[in-house]
């Protein structure tokens, strides 16, 4: 099964990965560096959590 987190990680790093920075031509392809994609997945969770929602994984 796969960890909420890591999908979480996966859909921020990957958004700011195609959608790169249009005003700055020394972006490269990430503007966003993994370890700021980690970071803002833990606030993302926490927030979640505080706020008394639950990530579950239901059958496809």
């Amino acid at each position: 099964m796969t960890d909420p987190r890591d999908v979480i990680y996966a859909a921020i790093h990957s958004a700011f990965v195609k959608y790169p920075k249009e005003d700055d031509p020394g972006s490269h392809d990430h503007w966003i560096q993994p370890d700021e994609a980690i970071h803002l997945t833990k606030v993302v969770m926490a927030e979640l959590t505080a706020n008394g929602f639950e990530i579950v994984k239901t059958q496809k």
